[in-house]
């Protein structure tokens, strides 16, 4: 690289949610949850993608895990696809999403092993955001946390002038519409973190890739977390400035990764369940994507008629499509069949606030009501802990 180059090129990548895992399905070669194979697989394509592309500087702007206490599995594809990038010669920073951040501050993060094990490659995981001088790259960079977005006094972003600047963050552009429930942790990003004056706003945690203003972009997810993430496009960013001040170019790379798709709700309407299973049947035989996660909603289905046509897929569905899923309006979290993934702990918190919402000022008297919500509140929220905690060892298939 020359000492003030004309071009800079960066791989922006962020979510690969490393440690999710979901509907019980084994890969046949390690016998480990499929899922969690899947994400582990993502990461490396983006890595090997990265690594073909003569970029200048990888940054990872969140949620590298899915749980703050990532599996060995995870933290090992973590560790060996990420020295590749070291190994190259190629400098990266990470931020800590709020998936990688401790809700305790004083009970330490797996960052801190990560950062012997990667030398070469920097993290900004604690609760202050950190500059860094490229200065063969003519880059000033600002790395603000998902740990620095919930200090009291929020942190401050300046560009330097004179030269590019680039920031990473991690949290949810104000007024964007996310679809489906706000994330337990989630930070809104203050005006003051998106401004102007920066070549480029490198985030993460909203899963679809796109703009958030001329200069600030969301590269996106690796892979899918559940059927929420049904409309992503699992990839990252190839990202080039010129100089300082002209807009930044920016490229979605997407990466193969397995098909989800929700096929049209079906109404029982008195059919049999033999008639109901061979309709589904062959709207996944026409989908024609036999490695897919698929679903369908039973809409006006008997439970046990529903139970029966779930009983025929699992025996008949597996030739066409690798994972099958049921479900009704009766079910209150969509993803029954997932774990610690596909479930938000959030619907669980909307339904008890909805319930208590509901009976105020009949049931319960209004001081009454809100005394309720906020112990039941640290009720979920100890009990959603302590999942999460369970939830750190992988178990094969779970």
């Amino acid at each position: 690289m020359s000492e003030c180059q004309s071009t800079l090129r960066i791989a922006h990548v962020s979510d690969t949610h490393l440690g999710y895992r979901a509907l019980y399905r084994a890969d046949p070669e390690t016998g480990r949850n499929q899922r969690s194979v899947d994400v582990e697989r993502a990461y490396e394509a983006a890595v090997d993608d990265i690594l073909t592309r003569e970029v200048d500087l990888v940054i990872h702007a969140g949620d590298v895990f899915h749980h703050t206490r990532p599996s060995w599995s995870a933290l090992r594809c973590f560790v060996r696809q990420t020295r590749r990038v070291e190994a190259a010669g190629v400098p990266m920073v990470v931020i800590a999403g709020n998936h990688d951040t401790p809700r305790l501050r004083t009970s330490g993060s797996a960052f801190s092993v990560l950062e012997l094990a990667l030398p070469g490659i920097d993290f900004v995981t604690e609760y202050e955001e950190r500059s860094f001088q490229f200065e063969s790259l003519d880059l000033a960079l600002l790395a603000v946390p998902h740990g620095a977005l919930t200090n009291p006094i929020p942190p401050i972003a300046v560009p330097e002038p004179g030269t590019r600047n680039v920031l990473i963050t991690h949290g949810m552009v104000p007024g964007l519409l996310a679809k489906g429930q706000r994330e337990p942790g989630e930070e809104e990003l203050s005006g003051a973190l998106l401004d102007a004056g920066f070549d480029y706003v490198a985030l993460g945690h909203y899963h679809l890739w796109g703009a958030q203003g001329h200069n600030a972009w969301y590269s996106g997810s690796t892979e899918r977390t559940g059927f929420g993430d049904e409309a992503v496009d699992p990839g990252y960013s190839i990202v080039e400035l010129g100089a300082p001040g002209e807009a930044p170019r920016v490229e979605h790379i997407p990466i193969k990764t397995r098909p989800m798709k929700t096929l049209a709700p079906l109404i029982g309407d008195a059919r049999t369940a033999r008639e109901l299973a061979d309709t589904i049947l062959d709207r996944v035989k026409i989908m024609d994507q036999p490695d897919a996660i698929a679903r369908v909603e039973l809409k006006e289905t008997p439970r046990p008629i529903r139970r029966e046509v779930e009983a025929i897929l699992r025996r008949e569905s597996p030739p066409l499509v690798w994972s099958l899923q049921v479900f009704s309006p009766a079910d209150v979290l969509a993803g029954f069949g997932e774990r610690s993934g596909e479930v938000s702990a959030t619907d669980v918190r909307s339904l008890f606030s909805q319930f208590v919402t509901e009976r105020t000022g009949t049931e319960y008297e209004t001081e009454f009501a809100e005394a309720f919500r906020e112990r039941g509140g640290r009720a979920l929220d100890e009990a959603i802990r302590a999942a999460e905690a369970a939830a750190g060892a992988e178990d094969p298939a779970a």
